[in-house]
């Protein structure tokens, strides 16, 4: 598996969550089938998983865990009823 940094081809989405909320650093990566969007701010880090064609395996979950969340944080995993999507919440 590989994480691919597709944020240029969202600029419309990384400017609106920079205007919207309290994000400080927004990137978006590919995970295949699976998008993921990372977002930092100055108390948390947000990361969502999503996939519209099929449900997120538990192997992608951790995947972005691994690479993504700071290995000295606990997190917080919210998942949908279809598995579809899926946020990681880690408190700075």
């Amino acid at each position: 598996m590989h994480l691919i940094d597709v944020t240029n081809s969202y600029s419309t989405l990384v400017q609106s969550q920079l205007n919207t909320t309290a994000a400080t650093f927004v990137k978006v990566y590919s995970l295949g089938n699976t998008s993921v969007v990372f977002t930092e701010s100055s108390d948390a880090i947000g990361i969502v998983l999503e996939n519209h064609d099929r449900r997120i395996r538990v192997e992608e979950i951790e995947f972005v865990i691994k690479r993504l969340v700071p290995t000295d944080r606990s997190y917080q995993l919210t998942v949908d009823s279809g598995r579809r999507v899926i946020e990681i919440h880690v408190d700075k």
